[in-house]
């Protein structure tokens, strides 16, 4: 990513472009440093409810007229809420570059957050949550993150609970704006076929109205794991089993996990899809997967099967977690795994979408842009005694175990435990 430049506005604003010359559109995304971490439990959710408002009207724009303008230049415009950042973006062909950053700009410094579309939007989003909570591999998530994560903003959901919800208002939603959505925390992220000064100067003919700082000091979050389930009358038991991994800071060790996690449940190769799905036949989904943060990590196993099939299937993951901790992986599954993670980063490259996440979040971590070549580098030097070193100290943590479905007769936490044991 040679054609990459960063650039600091005199307003604290961070602006990144991503020359790509063989596309014909420019991605223009808004990354604000903000997401579900910085709320306290009485407004859980309003990370997500600002984003739904974004697009509700300006003082100059009305929700239609913002719709519109995206539309006739043939464009998109979309955002995303997650536990530390969202995501504000637009495509766009690359002449609409300014259209891109003027509705951008727009959406995020003159929203008016009127009050009967707030009203209404409530509904919206109280839909989403009902959404998530009638559908079993969804909001085992959120089960899983608040037994992980207890009494911590890490834990509660995303999209917050009913009553969080119905308490928003106008009014909180503009003292959530002031205190962190301020220039230090705001990146624009310009990725396509443009020049950085026109860039540079649009930014600064548009976000003029940006609060230079404010107080969004991120609690720390701490992995605690510890048991949970839910009876609830469906088909199957949906089961999460999760472990402490590391934080972002540490990129060797979290190159280490994700080679872990490709060997042990990340593609129909891995360790879990042939022994439980493929030899044993207990299941249809089975994978695992990675979420870290700048101070905590979590590696979990996520799987779905029959009731009278669920104490099988921790069995048989149990088993092929201790054999990895005991005996390591083979020369074969290492480098499969190591060109798996490698691909995923090269192949990520060709998407202007995933390059405008990836620079985003960099910055959000490390504060700067790290070469792709650092990061293959890193990949390249993992070795097989360093997966056994991460497979030893990841799963010799506290699980986190979450059931949902007819839970009567699952293991308890101490026979999971027990199973976990060398």
């Amino acid at each position: 990513m040679d054609n990459v430049k960063v650039e600091k506005l005199s307003n604290g604003l961070t602006v990144i472009t991503d020359f790509v010359p063989t596309v014909e559109s420019v991605l223009v995304g808004l990354m604000s440093a903000v997401g579900s971490i910085n709320e306290n439990e009485n407004i859980n959710g309003i990370s997500h409810f600002l984003e739904h408002m974004a697009f509700k009207g300006t003082a100059t724009r009305t929700y239609t007229k913002i719709a519109e303008m995206i539309e006739d230049i043939g464009g998109d415009i979309n955002a995303y809420t997650s536990k530390d950042h969202t995501f504000y973006y637009t495509k766009v062909l690359k002449e609409y570059l300014e259209n891109g950053i003027d509705i951008l700009a727009d959406i995020i410094q003159n929203s008016v957050f009127d009050e009967v579309e707030t009203e209404k939007e409530k509904n919206v989003i109280l839909q989403e949550l009902y959404n998530s909570l009638d559908t079993p591999d969804d909001i085992i998530y959120d089960y899983f993150a608040e037994t992980a994560y207890p009494n911590q903003a890490m834990g509660r959901p995303i999209l917050g609970t009913e009553e969080s919800i119905k308490s928003i208002t106008p009014s909180k939603l503009k003292q959530y704006i002031k205190e962190n959505y301020c220039a230090d925390k705001l990146f624009l992220i310009v990725s396509g076929n443009m020049e950085h000064n026109k860039v540079i100067e649009l930014a600064k003919k548009y976000f003029t109205n940006l609060i230079p700082a404010g107080n969004c000091a991120i609690p720390k979050s701490k992995y605690n794991g510890g048991y949970f389930k839910k009876q609830k009358d469906l088909e199957q038991i949906h089961l999460m089993i999760g472990f402490e991994s590391s934080n972002t800071t540490d990129r060797k060790k979290l190159f280490a996990e994700n080679v872990l996690n490709n060997v042990l449940g990340g593609g129909m190769s891995s360790r879990l899809f042939q022994e439980v799905r493929e030899k044993q036949n207990l299941v249809y989904t089975i994978y695992s997967a990675m979420n870290n943060f700048r101070d905590t990590g979590c590696m979990y196993i996520y799987t779905s099967t029959d009731t009278e099939k669920i104490n099988k299937v921790i069995d048989a993951t149990s088993k092929e977690i201790l054999k990895v901790c005991e005996n390591g992986i083979t020369e074969k599954e290492l480098e499969r795994a190591k060109v798996s993670y490698k691909a995923s980063l090269l192949m990520g490259l060709e998407s202007t979408s995933v390059r405008m996440r990836m620079l985003g979040r960099q910055m959000q971590h490390y504060g700067k842009l790290i070469p792709i070549s650092e990061n293959v580098e890193l990949i390249d030097s993992i070795s097989l005694q360093d997966i056994i070193m991460t497979a030893n100290r990841v799963f010799s943590s506290t699980p986190t175990v979450t059931y949902l479905g007819n839970v009567s007769d699952v293991y308890d936490m101490d026979t999971i435990k027990s199973k976990l044991l060398k």
